[in-house]
């Protein structure tokens, strides 16, 4: 299965964290994997854990940088256009010198660029890392934010650049939440998985998750996570709001505990197997009707 052309790209994702992405993200790469290269990213790049699942892949690391400013004094004239061009006040000119910010900067490259003077010239800042490897037809690549950054959002970039030619279907495990690393995750997805379970909160925020989604025009469906027979929130907003439910994953103590135990329960518990094959069958439809 080497070498397979991309047939598919989905996101998984949640309005909040716990209602079980990841779980969902990396038993459909399980699942999906007995049929095609799978690389799966692990994008929640704050707090990523897609590898503790499979714990026989070794990963290697490589390190990821941004561009700073780095201004050289002696040439600058404090002219104040780098302050004005820069709409994160990353850098900022002051009568005897010119500031930088560097958790400020989105490396956008303007005040190198606009420098009447080039005295401004290309410094660089570790953000993070990329962790890489491969096992058999299952490959995984996630980041990992450096404790005190907030470049999520270009990690998740440089992350997602770094897909290879290895797999036919890429399954993307998003952040939790509704802001900029869910929509740079999802951007360029032909289909989002969107998790929801059934409680106040859980409904909540797949509310802000859908309104997110419809905005972008992307097409998704809900996979009920943790469903308690009687309990119909997530059902009742869906057929309200005209959204289909791609499956249900129930609530229950077996589940949690393998879950718990770092193993995949696709692989542990026979029913669930069979609710994950139902469920990547009908992911692969939509993705079908949604790319044609």
């Amino acid at each position: 299965m080497a070498g397979e052309d991309v047939k598919i790209k989905v996101a998984v994702a949640s309005g909040k964290g716990g209602t079980g992405k990841t779980f969902i993200a990396t038993n459909l790469a399980r699942i999906a994997a007995e049929q095609h290269n799978v690389t799966l990213f692990d994008l929640d790049v704050e707090e990523p854990n897609d590898h503790l699942f499979f714990p026989k892949i070794r990963l290697e690391t490589k390190p990821v940088e941004m561009m700073i400013p780095v201004v050289n004094h002696e040439v600058c004239d404090r002219c104040g256009i780098c302050s004005q061009i820069c709409e994160y006040h990353a850098i900022i000119t002051l009568p005897i010198q010119v500031m930088v910010f560097p958790e400020l900067c989105h490396s956008c490259y303007g005040c190198l660029e606009l420098c009447p003077l080039q005295a401004i010239s290309e410094g660089k800042k570790e953000i993070g890392k990329i962790h890489f490897g491969h096992q058999d037809n299952i490959e995984l690549i996630g980041g990992t934010l450096k404790i005190s950054e907030m470049a999520t959002t270009a990690l998740i970039r440089e992350t997602k650049k770094f897909a290879t030619d290895f797999a036919a279907v890429r399954i993307y495990d998003a952040p939790p939440g509704t802001s900029c690393p869910v929509i740079e995750t999802a951007k360029d997805m032909d289909y989002v998985v969107l998790v929801g379970e059934p409680t106040p909160f859980g409904l909540h925020d797949l509310d802000l998750l859908v309104q997110v989604f419809r905005q972008v025009k992307k097409p998704f469906g809900v996979v009920v996570n943790k469903s308690v027979a009687g309990n119909t929130r997530v059902e009742d907003y869906c057929a309200e709001n005209g959204i289909e439910i791609l499956g249900h994953i129930p609530l229950r103590s077996d589940i949690a505990h393998t879950y718990a135990s770092g193993m995949l329960a696709v692989e542990a518990i026979e029913d669930v197997r069979l609710l994950f094959e139902k469920l990547w069958e009908t992911i692969s439809q939509k993705v079908s009707e949604a790319v044609r």
